[in-house]
């Protein structure tokens, strides 16, 4: 069983969302929707002694579900974390999200209190490790300097320029979106399989099958030597029906980013069912639950792969969990243009042969850079 270090006391002086927003020229396509424009959602956390550590929320659908993030960070989070001085991350989070429980049952909305409390987790590891003049990775008990990644979020037509620009950069695994039926689907699918030759390739359906249609499709999408094929159904689909697919020859199963709390994951780590597991830490968990989710995820003999989709605290923050879990997963970087990440913090840091460097620095090893958070700010 994972063990947190010890941390010093936390009391902390101010908690406050930002909230940052700009225009893309393309918007994101996926089988459910697309996504016109870019939205980062960072929790700012700073101790009685000014020490100040950064988290990230899930805030990439619906288009302004940021916004209602930063609400119940702002109007129902903060007052619980700033009443309190807190032994430690772990406990601040217990306590927020059992006082916050009720509302989540008030509002109907577990996912989103769930992802408020996800980032503030986040900020206050950051700010911990921080404290100990330690890079969170080591801070928790992790020795790997480097991860591997994939570039991302590929749309299923005109993609070949940013395709070009990643393996220009370094990388050699690529992750492009599916499900718009199969003219569409295999038409990508054989134009990038041209491009990047035997690198690896993922797709990502986001929920948009039925059992019935991922049984059908599976052997011919598989035939594209993909090293899994990601939500082929619903989050919410019975078990048996997952163990169902599982039992089809082809690429592995991954999914993960749409489940929330233990008792779900665990229930999937049992079964099996699913090759890689991709909790997202931004969307439910933060590092006091998705560490220790991803430590059982590697003993049971599956892949723990983050998933993320938006700004760099959050990507680093994926990436700084995965050196400490160990196992053989990637990390996912979104290819897509997204000015907010890339002018944030100054960029993320550079791939070589397909590996990501983790800062030395103290905490995550990054922070926004002041005129770039008012540039994209959203009052």
């Amino acid at each position: 069983m994972f063990e947190f270090p010890k941390t010093e006391k936390i009391k902390l002086e101010r908690l406050e969302p930002i909230l940052l927003r700009t225009k893309i020229d393309t918007p994101v396509i996926t089988s459910f929707g697309t996504i016109p424009e870019r939205a980062v959602l960072l929790v700012r956390v700073e101790d009685k002694d000014g020490a100040v550590g950064w988290g990230e929320t899930f805030g990439n659908f619906p288009m302004h579900g940021a916004e209602n993030r930063a609400h119940l960070i702002r109007d129902y989070i903060a007052p619980i974390i700033l009443s309190n001085a807190w032994d430690s991350p772990v406990h601040a989070f217990d306590t927020v999200t059992s006082k916050t429980h009720i509302m989540t049952l008030q509002s109907g909305e577990p996912g989103s209190f769930a992802q408020a409390i996800a980032g503030v987790d986040i900020a206050l590891w950051d700010l911990a490790a921080k404290k100990a003049n330690q890079p969170l990775y080591q801070f928790l008990g992790g020795n790997r300097t480097t991860v591997p990644t994939y570039a991302s979020g590929l749309n299923p037509s005109g993609f070949e320029a940013i395709v070009e620009q990643k393996l220009s950069e370094g990388y050699n695994a690529f992750k492009i979106k599916t499900g718009f039926g199969r003219k569409i689907d295999f038409s990508a699918l054989t134009k990038i399989r041209d491009m990047i030759g035997d690198c690896s390739l993922m797709v990502d359906v986001n929920q948009g099958w039925d059992l019935s249609t991922a049984m059908n499709n599976w052997p011919a999408y598989s035939n594209f030597n993909l090293n899994w094929i990601e939500e082929p159904l619903p989050a919410d689909r019975p078990l048996y029906e997952w163990s169902k697919l599982a039992t089809q020859e082809g690429s592995p199963i991954a999914a993960g980013e749409n489940l929330i709390g233990d008792e779900q994951f665990d229930k999937h780590i049992k079964a099996k069912v699913l090759g890689i597991i991709q909790p997202d830490m931004c969307k439910w968990g933060g590092f006091t639950k998705i560490l220790p989710l991803a430590k059982r995820i590697v003993a049971a003999g599956l892949i723990y792969c983050p998933h993320f989709l938006a700004g760099p605290i959050g990507i680093m923050a994926a990436a700084h969990c995965l050196a400490v879990a160990g196992g053989n997963g990637v990390l996912e970087v979104d290819a897509n243009v997204n000015p907010i990440r890339e002018r944030l913090t100054g960029g993320l840091p550079s791939i070589n042969n397909g590996h990501m460097l983790i800062s030395k620095e103290p905490g995550l090893g990054l922070e926004p850079i002041v005129a770039e958070l008012k540039r994209f700010s959203v009052s």
